[in-house]
């Protein structure tokens, strides 16, 4: 859907996207719905918001002009469509990174590692528990800049703490991949922690997965936390 969307506005910019073989600047949220319940015919609910954050502003001005021009889309479910329309589209403020920000998933974050088994090479996704998964999200978060900006950062950072740590396993294609919504305290250079708000953290970003809200301080953390638990 996302993808029509922005060939409908920019059809030579969206195959250029869509072609690269390098990274994909851009991700987008989970579905976040408003008054949600579940009863017998599904799950049902009055309003739903996603976000979309990219660091490139020619994709953010395509894909919004091509979701003013086509305002309807749908939601396939396993008992048929849900056809849904689109009421507005809001623009947020930009943040002023410091050298330390507290972030919020808001899609999870896929990580993974190759190593070798029986003598094969395999990918294994990797979780929070493992000093290997900050690792690559580290290095991960670095090329994705180095590539788009066409320079590297100022390489500082560190993931100093972690808090509401929930697994998922999500379907793609034909397999299944193992990721985590969370939320993590990072230290980091301010043009990092800026790139990793606007492109996502971990990897295939483009499938939804990483996008982040950032979370102001410590006291807003445990009140993020304390709501989530209502």
């Amino acid at each position: 859907m996302l993808y029509f969307k922005f060939a409908s506005a920019d059809v030579k910019l969206a195959n250029e996207t869509h072609s690269h073989q390098g990274f994909k600047f851009y991700t987008f949220s989970n579905l976040i719905l408003m008054n949600k319940r579940h009863d017998k015919s599904g799950l049902c609910f009055e309003r739903a918001f996603f976000i979309l954050s990219s660091p490139d502003d020619r994709f953010i001005k395509s894909f919004a002009e091509g979701l003013l021009q086509q305002p309807e889309f749908y939601l396939d479910g396993p008992k048929g469509k849900a056809n849904l329309g689109i009421e507005r589209i809001e623009i947020l403020k930009d943040f002023s990174f410091e050298d330390e920000c507290w972030f919020k998933t808001l899609s999870p974050i896929y990580v993974k590692t190759i190593r070798k088994e029986n003598e094969s090479l395999r990918e294994i996704d990797l979780y929070p528990t493992e000093p290997k998964f900050y690792e690559n999200l580290h290095k991960n978060l670095i090329e994705r800049f180095s590539e788009f900006y066409g320079k590297a950062p100022a390489d500082y950072f560190d993931v100093i703490e972690t808090a509401d740590i929930k697994p998922k396993r999500i379907k793609i294609a034909e397999s299944y991949r193992r990721c985590n919504l969370m939320s993590l305290k990072i230290q980091a250079s301010s043009e990092l922690l800026k790139f990793a708000y606007e492109a996502g953290l971990g990897e295939k970003n483009a499938m939804g997965f990483g996008c982040v809200d950032v979370v102001n301080s410590s006291q807003q953390m445990k009140n993020l936390t304390a709501d989530e638990r209502r």
